[in-house]
């Protein structure tokens, strides 16, 4: 019994232990010490405690929110450091500094909540928010935001020949602004860095220049990668996550990989040492002047000295170029900007606003560009190339495009889709995209698209009745301007509209089949007035249908008086009695005039019961007190007439006194005094007899 007790109570010393030391036994032998810290001084212990160690592994664990300066993590032991709901605040011109051969976590696997922010005030000539020469993964639950620098790399994250491993998490509200230098708003992958998406955002950063976009060339700018920019030998590989909402005052609003000076040959064209491979997530919404999705390029390039330049130990990324596959490519806007800006070099300047979904020029081997796997670029904007641009790429550089849905973009100038400009290409067949017709342009509606048709800023395919398609697409060559849309030729049919004697006077225009009866724009038909009429369209004969063929549509008018009159009678209503000249000498007059459709009351007479011999005539109303001007309603001259009864009641008593005579021409009693008369008859011949029967008595 004494020995079992010994065995529990050395069980339990051991699990004392573990709750109290800061240091833990951990599966394959490793070792990791908790540091908490809850204000700046405890925070600087910890850096401090970590960088001279020599073993093991570390974890800073947040119990309070902490101010912190500039900070240099320099250990060779992996450190995590951990939230726990609270926030980071770095000061202005101060860095989270990840030292070379320093390993670092932000967050955990299992969402450690961290936020990390700059002070309000812009940092100058100062790297990002976090700053990157050793390894540093970052994981969802941690946010990174409010940096903005000045002429610098990289507002949020700057990856200085380190690596950054981004598996979660948020990079937002960070940029650069000011003149020169001016590149990766939310994170800078510079001298042969590497920079690995798997997930997380990168949102609402920017790369502002105020200066005039060249620095001591025509080609060379600042204000280049809103989102991400990559340069000097090194490389971005994107697996997913999304990059939104960005912006850059030159190139590349989402993500832009360009050429330094060193990599110039002579002044003249560029070798590009860094690549970008986008193999899945999201690239939308973001703006800038040219290439406002992605934008890659050894035309244009960073005329920053040595900073982003490759160092001689790392040479150029494994696969200098940009590849495109299984990602989407989307809602980008390349901006229209003033084309009398001033630069040295108009002709160079992007002005014109190309590529609003991909950028490329001057691309020369061994950098490829290849898009496809099942890639989406659609509903991209800009003046020329909505989707795709590529501009000076004669010197080697391979351009593919296979299995991309590169359709429905938009260009207000010239080349919805696809621009070439002395750049040679391999497009896939369009009918293979197997994509619907969205509406841009909108004269085309539900239509699969058939092929690559010319859209050239004096051609474009909206505005030709009969298309003209591209056959050349799949080895297209780096000679001259090819201007190219993804559409439809569907069947267009014409519909004319004409006059009542079947004159063209009003439209003539040219629909798709199947277009629907409401969307077929309706002229306005008018008829002008004759001095009798007005004329009032009515209906298109026949009726509008869906348009399955060529049509044509008359215009039918109704015709109206263009005034109208009021006229009255009377009638009366008693048997055999006519109107006498007093009751007729009340026709109302009527001298206004009534417009179509207005409604016209009557005009009541003056006296409403006349006085005559015998009785008197009382007026019994009109058999419409209301009528509408129309035509339905009017006489051949325009009247509208107005009929009004009248009644004879007699007032001069029958049976009082006085026996009535019946006047001339009365015959209202005749029956009356016939039947009198034979009375009277009967009775004198029956007085007669009686006296002549007595007398023979």
């Amino acid at each position: 019994m004494k020995k079992i007790s010994r065995v529990v109570l050395g069980i339990l010393m051991v699990v004392l232990s573990l709750s109290v030391t800061p240091k833990a036994a951990f599966a394959e032998n490793k070792t990791v010490t908790v540091i908490k810290v809850g204000n700046e001084k405890a925070f600087d212990d910890a850096i401090n405690t970590v960088n001279s160690a020599s073993e093991g592994e570390y974890v800073i664990s947040l119990t309070d929110n902490v101010k912190i300066g500039d900070t240099s993590i320099r250990s060779k032991r992996p450190v995590t450091l951990l939230g726990n709901g609270h926030t980071l605040t770095v000061a202005r011109y101060a860095s989270i500094h990840v030292a070379k051969g320093a390993q670092v976590k932000l967050g955990s696997k299992d969402g450690d909540v961290l936020e990390i922010r700059s002070v309000s005030e812009p940092s100058n000539d100062m790297p990002g928010l976090l700053h990157i020469e050793g390894t540093c993964e970052m994981y969802s639950g941690v946010s990174l935001s409010g940096r903005e620098g000045n002429n610098y790399f990289g507002g949020g994250v700057t990856v200085e020949g380190g690596t950054f491993h981004m598996y979660g998490g948020v990079i937002e509200n960070c940029g650069i602004r000011g003149g020169s230098v001016c590149h990766g708003g939310g994170v800078a992958v510079i001298y042969g860095g590497q920079f690995i998406m798997d997930g997380g955002e990168i949102k609402e950063c920017y790369a502002t220049s105020y200066d005039s976009g060249w620095i001591a060339h025509p080609r060379g700018f600042a204000g280049v990668g809103g989102g991400v920019f990559v340069s000097g030998g090194s490389s971005f590989v994107m697996n997913g996550g999304t990059i939104w909402e960005n912006t850059a005052t030159n190139m590349g609003g989402g993500i832009a990989v360009m050429a330094s000076l060193n990599e110039i040959v002579d002044g003249g064209w560029g070798y590009l040492q860094s690549s970008v491979e986008i193999k899945g997530g999201t690239v939308k919404n973001n703006s800038a002047q040219t290439g406002a999705g992605v934008f890659a390029s050894a035309y244009y390039y960073c005329a920053a000295y040595g900073i982003c330049a490759p160092t001689p130990d790392i040479g150029q990324a494994e696969n200098p170029g940009l590849y495109i596959d299984n990602a989407q490519i989307l809602n980008n806007k390349a901006q229209i900007l003033d084309n009398n800006v001033e630069t040295p070099d108009k002709k160079d300047h992007t002005a014109d606003g190309m590529g609003g979904g991909v950028f490329v020029s001057g691309l020369n081997s061994p950098a490829v560009v290849h898009i496809g796997n099942h890639t989406v670029i659609q509903r991209n904007t800009a003046a020329v190339g909505g989707g795709f641009a590529a501009k000076q790429n004669t010197s080697g550089g391979q351009m593919t495009i296979t299995n991309t849905v590169l359709c429905n973009n938009i260009a207000g100038t010239a080349a919805s889709d696809v621009y070439l400009d002395r750049a040679p290409l391999k497009l896939p067949s369009a009918e293979a995209m197997n994509a619907l017709y969205l509406g841009e342009p909108d004269d085309v509606k539900n239509h699969k698209i058939d092929g690559w048709y010319i859209d050239e800023k004096d051609s474009r395919y909206t505005a030709q009745t009969k298309r003209t398609k591209y056959e050349d697409y799949a080895n297209i060559g780096g000679t001259g301007k090819v201007y190219l849309i993804a559409a439809a030729d569907p069947q267009l049919a014409k519909i004319t509209f004409t006059d009542e004697d079947g004159n063209v006077i009003y439209a003539e225009s040219w629909h798709p089949h199947g277009t629907p009866a409401d969307q077929i724009p309706l002229p306005k038909a008018e008829k002008a007035s004759d001095d009798i009429y007005d004329y009032i369209f009515e209906a298109w004969k026949p009726e509008i249908k869906d348009v399955t063929g060529h049509a044509v549509y008359k215009a039918t008018f109704k015709r109206v008086f263009r005034k109208f009159n009021a006229k009255y009678e009377f009638n009366s209503v008693s048997d055999g009695k006519r109107l006498p000249d007093e009751v007729m000498g009340l026709l109302p007059a009527d001298t206004n005039d009534y417009r179509h459709e207005q409604r016209i009351t009557a005009i009541a007479p003056s006296k409403t019961v006349v006085e005559v011999e015998g009785g008197q005539w009382v007026f019994k109303g009109f058999e419409k007190d209301t009528i509408p001007a129309t035509m339905e309603h009017a006489d051949d001259t325009g009247n509208v007439t107005f009929v009004a009864h009248w009644e004879f009641v007699r007032t001069t008593p029958k049976f009082e006194g006085d026996i009535n005579l019946p006047q001339t021409g009365d015959n209202s009693d005749i029956a009356l005094w016939s039947a009198l008369l034979a009375v009277s008859a009967a009775a004198i011949v029956g007085m007669a007899f009686c006296g002549r029967q007595k007398k023979t008595r």
